[in-house]
């Protein structure tokens, strides 16, 4: 069966219109990943920017200390009795980030970077419970892997010239609501807090306390 002149015209008609519909949604949908990837990046860039500015706080505070060369010499007393800008290094999850000190429920602050309660305990070698929050998941990632430690593995936090080395001691999911978690303790303690599950809304906290291990010399940024 043979279509006519008109309804041949009619045919291609229809389906040139199809392919220009779908062009267009096409350059819509690349413009909209476009946007996106802009957007991410531009969060990206100034999420280093602010922890730029927090490393050159962080760096003047080493320089108005004097402690040996050596990093191997340990310190049997150190207490920091006044917020110094702190270094929190995690090397399993490849964490390396000036920590602020604030109000912990200012969102602003937390896109810069971890934030010391400061209801907590300040480091020292005599006891106490230096409990930090931070992002996790997909937006700033600076807790991310959090729930790949284990015990016994290492978390460095460099303040005044000293380099707290503590060791892991249990990770546990809590009531976000759940306080206690940051509670002073009896012994020379870190807690670290973020948010769970990691890529998905939160629900609960994931919290990993450390003990500390020994206290040496922070070696030079």
């Amino acid at each position: 069966m043979s279509l006519s002149v008109s309804e041949e015209k009619e045919g291609k008609g229809f389906w040139s219109d199809k392919n220009k519909v779908w062009r267009i949604a096409g350059a819509v949908l690349m413009a909209a990943g476009l946007i996106v990837l802009g957007y991410v990046g531009y969060q990206k860039a100034l999420v280093a920017y602010h922890q730029y500015q927090l490393r050159k706080n962080y760096a003047e505070t080493e320089e108005e200390v004097e402690l040996p060369e050596t990093t191997e010499e340990i310190f049997e007393h150190v207490v920091i009795t006044e917020w110094q800008p702190m270094r929190i290094i995690i090397p399993k999850i490849d964490v390396d980030l000036v920590v602020q000190q604030g109000d912990v429920f200012d969102m602003a602050l937390h896109d810069k970077g971890p934030v010391h309660f400061g209801m907590s305990d300040l480091p020292s070698t005599e006891g106490g419970n230096t409990a930090i929050a931070g992002h996790r998941g997909t937006r700033w990632g600076f807790f991310t892997d959090l729930d790949f430690l284990e015990e016994g593995d290492e978390i460095y936090l460099d303040v005044g010239g000293y380099r707290f080395i503590y060791l892991v001691e249990w990770i546990k999911i809590v009531d976000p609501y759940d306080w206690s978690v940051i509670d002073s303790t009896d012994y020379p303690a870190i807690t670290l807090q973020t948010c769970e599950p990691k890529y998905a809304p939160a629900t609960h906290r994931l919290i990993v306390r450390g003990a500390l291990d020994r206290v040496t010399a922070a070696p030079r940024s």
